[in-house]
């Protein structure tokens, strides 16, 4: 189905101060919303001198849309990324996180884009690969996984193990579990069809990718792989778990971020 911008929910921080950077596009990933990066990424962009956006894909829980959920699938989440992307005034920044980093990467392919961050993203060949990896190092949790993808909720022991690292305290997933919900089976079954990126779409994009030592759901060699695909080193940090925007250790990513961005001449010179 065709999505208008009208359509598509946004969380909005303005640049403070204003600036001419391009804004900035931030991609949940499934079973989320764009609370997540509400939490901590777009107050501190928006201070960086960024317009930061967090897009809610169709269906998101206390949305008109969200009774609808099952009908969508992930063309339809990409199409009302396309729709965003589309209303900007420039070419935006992308950074999308797990499945936002598939899609960011079909952005990328499909549309001008001034940057591409992706952060422990689904592989531009799909969900397959690294299903395997923890069907067979981690059985017990895959089936957690598997549950949820089926439309289980997971338990708080569940969600802290797949996406937080050992130094976020277990109360921290007690008090996130309550606002993750259940995912589009449909859409999630997309991300398991093997797909063949398009190399060339995305060259002369600016790139950068980023996961943790501590990530279960896309593991390292993993994020390595998406690098080669694209010819970049991935970056891994330490002690960080799936959920980079709400780990202990948040800032240091977003701080590495808006440092590549400088270097890339996406942001204003002070």
């Amino acid at each position: 189905m065709s999505m208008n911008i009208s359509d598509v929910h946004l969380i909005h921080r303005k640049a403070e101060p204003e600036t001419t950077a391009p804004p900035i596009l931030f991609i949940h990933g499934a079973f989320a919303g764009a609370w997540c990066w509400d939490e901590y990424f777009l107050p501190w962009f928006a201070n960086a001198g960024f317009d930061a956006y967090a897009i809610d894909l169709p269906g998101r829980r206390n949305r008109s849309d969200y009774a609808r959920l099952q009908d969508y699938t992930i063309s339809d989440y990409q199409d009302a990324v396309f729709a965003v992307i589309d209303s900007f005034d420039q070419p935006p920044i992308v950074v999308g996180h797990s499945m936002g980093g598939f899609l960011g990467w079909r952005a990328a392919e499909e549309k001008d884009i001034a940057a591409l961050v992706m952060m422990a993203p689904v592989p531009a060949t799909g969900l397959a690969a690294p299903a395997m990896q923890l069907a067979v190092t981690n059985p017990a949790l895959a089936m957690d996984v598997a549950s949820v993808h089926a439309g289980d909720i997971a338990s708080v022991d569940a969600l802290h193990q797949t996406m937080f690292s050992k130094s976020v305290p277990k109360d921290v997933a007690a008090q996130y579990i309550s606002r993750f919900q259940v995912e589009s089976q449909l859409a999630v079954a997309g991300l398991y069809n093997p797909l063949m990126p398009n190399i060339m779409g995305v060259w002369g994009t600016p790139i950068k990718i980023v996961g943790g030592d501590s990530d279960p759901l896309i593991p390292a060699a993993h994020i390595h792989w998406t690098g080669s695909i694209c010819g970049r080193s991935a970056h891994i940090y330490e002690n960080m778990g799936h959920g980079m925007m709400l780990e202990t250790d948040w800032l240091r990513v977003a701080e590495d971020i808006s440092e590549w961005l400088y270097d890339q001449v996406l942001r204003v010179s002070d």
